[in-house]
């Protein structure tokens, strides 16, 4: 019985010391393993691209980059095809005589005492007799004051169409006023101006003059009259050397 103990003890301690041996060796190998940089393999293939991912907040407004070098200039176009030409608008009625038409040409005292103004289209305008004072009654009466001369007379113009003639002698003063019937233009029509006789505007591109003092539109009532009407539009392009509408 003693020897068969002792033949168990030794045995265990042959497996013991056979197992320790081994465990010895594999903690060792896989210590050696871990030290050591794995080995890479060959690269593989690009994969697909994978799907676009959700967008991000949008972020500040940067600052203005510095101006840009100007590019060169490029070629001129091909010029364009001639328009039509409208139909041209019905003639205007003559209009009065512009306002530096008529003119003093000069003035003389005729038979009768009477002044008369000489204009610069060929027509006189008598404005009365230019006469003195009558005498005292009685036998041997005064003599009359002598009546007003050119060295007395003073033409004055207001600017548009009135002119006064003035004439002065001491404390004596005569005037005689009176107006040539021009046209004057004052350009674009504005609502709610006051516009005299003879006056002329554009609206609507038609040129129009006033019959009488008016604020009414031209076209409203009988207080303008259409001097020039407005041309119609060009539309279609027509070859040079043609004529529009046939």
């Amino acid at each position: 019985m003693p020897d068969a103990q002792k033949m168990a003890d030794d045995l265990f301690d042959a497996v013991k010391a056979y197992l320790d041996a081994s465990v010895e060796a594999i903690v060792r190998r896989l210590e050696s393993v871990e030290a050591r940089e794995p080995a890479r393999g060959e690269k593989g293939e690009t994969g697909a691209a994978g799907n676009d991912g959700l967008a991000g907040a949008q972020g500040e407004r940067g600052g203005d980059g510095p101006q840009g070098v100007a590019g060169p200039q490029g070629e001129a176009g091909h010029a364009g095809a001639a328009g039509v030409a409208g139909e041209a608008g019905p003639q205007g009625e003559k209009g009065l005589p512009g306002a530096d038409g008529i003119g003093l040409a000069g003035a003389f005292i005729d038979r009768d005492g009477g002044l008369v103004l000489m204009m610069t289209n060929g027509q006189s305008k008598v404005l009365g007799p230019v006469i003195g004072k009558d005498g005292q009654a009685g036998k041997d009466g005064a003599d009359g004051c002598d009546g007003f001369g050119f060295d007395d007379l003073e033409m004055l113009h207001d600017g548009e169409r009135g002119f006064t003639m003035r004439f002065t002698r001491g404390e004596q003063v005569k005037e005689f006023a009176f107006s040539i019937p021009v046209v004057l233009d004052r350009g674009v029509f504005k609502e709610g101006e006051a516009y005299r006789q003879g006056d002329g505007v554009t609206m609507g591109g038609s040129f129009w003059i006033a019959r009488t003092d008016t604020t009414a539109r031209p076209g409203d009532g009988e207080t303008w009259r259409l001097a020039v009407k407005k041309g119609r539009d060009a539309k279609e392009p027509v070859k040079i050397g043609t004529r529009a509408n046939g």
